[in-house]
């Protein structure tokens, strides 16, 4: 079992450092590169913990995207003559949250396999 959420961690911490490069130096492109990234690690049965550990980073950092684009857009409105309005933020945050629990639940998956195998 520590073995499974020691690499789960290590995802964690790997999609930290991964995800802002892969957004900032390869934008649209960066998304579909992370997202392989997360599918070949959670094909195998014992990266299905790496793969859990990079979805809940990528949750995360899209979460702080969204809160970033929200406070440059109400700091934007306290402006003479501002006018900004941003659409679809909950949508964003809730489908930030499904990407958490997917990869939570590849992370109790991870450590129940761990727990069954002799």
């Amino acid at each position: 079992m520590r073995k499974n959420l020691g690499v789960a961690l290590g995802g964690l911490v790997l999609g930290a450092l991964a995800v802002p490069l892969a957004m900032a130096t390869l934008a649209p492109v960066g998304f579909l590169v992370f997202a392989a990234l997360v599918a070949v690690a959670a094909l195998r049965p014992e990266g299905r913990a790496l793969g859990g550990g990079l979805l809940i980073s990528f949750a995360l950092w899209w979460v702080y995207f969204v809160r970033g684009a929200v406070d440059r857009c109400d700091l934007m409105n306290r402006q003479p003559g501002g006018s900004c309005a941003i659409y679809g933020t909950n949508e964003q945050l809730a489908l930030a949250g499904c990407v958490a629990i997917v990869g939570a639940l590849l992370v109790a998956s991870a450590v129940r396999l761990e727990k069954a195998r002799p």
